[in-house]
């Protein structure tokens, strides 16, 4: 983001990973130049990953409305009405197939013009981690570590995307996406994507 925009929508999301977080050891990487909404074939402005002691946690920037208020009023969803999140284990930096991850979903959401709701889930397909991890597909959960106060144009939610195996997500589609998330929860509430799960 340059520093002349003014972005209420970025600022609200930086400030609630912020009040978790503070500013050290955030990365952020931009897709492309920022401007909203993104540049023709373009999905998202940014993503950041920001450093706890034992796992990163990315969110994205620009499913929600960042620079101006889009269409609708302050009590209409801004934008799609959530960020993506993804929690993963820590290394020395953020894994690039998160970021890649990040990317790849909400360009689903962009293309298809649907957002997406704790609960949902998308079908197996490559492995999260583009090599050889178990983890097939997504189920999605509000981010139980942030939280956002801050409204500037209108009411979101931050979504953790969590990968699974093919085995998980059938049982997703019989039991229900919360209700597996729920209960792999009682192993790591984080619930982190670890491409070595599995």
């Amino acid at each position: 983001m340059t520093d002349e925009a003014q972005a209420p929508g970025w600022d609200s999301i930086e400030a609630a990973f912020g009040a978790v977080y503070g500013e050290a050891g955030r990365e952020h990487r931009a897709p492309q130049l920022a401007q909203q909404p993104p540049a023709a074939g373009g999905v998202l402005n940014g993503i950041s990953a920001y450093r706890a002691r034992d796992y990163w946690h990315f969110v994205t920037f620009g499913l929600t409305d960042l620079f101006v208020r889009t269409s609708g009023d302050h009590r209409d969803p801004s934008g799609f009405g959530h960020e993506l999140t993804l929690i993963t284990p820590r290394g020395d930096g953020p894994p690039q197939w998160a970021f890649d991850l990040l990317l790849g979903t909400a360009r689903v959401c962009v293309t298809h013009s649907r957002p997406f709701h704790a609960g949902a889930r998308l079908a197996p397909g490559a492995p999260v981690d583009g090599a050889s991890s178990k983890l097939l597909a997504l189920g999605l959960r509000e981010d139980p570590v942030v939280t956002p106060s801050d409204f500037p144009f209108g009411r979101y939610v931050l979504l953790q995307a969590v990968g699974v195996t093919d085995m998980e997500y059938r049982l997703m589609q019989r039991a229900g996406t919360l209700t597996v998330l729920d209960a792999l929860a009682r192993r790591d509430p984080l619930l982190r994507t670890d491409p070595e799960r599995g």
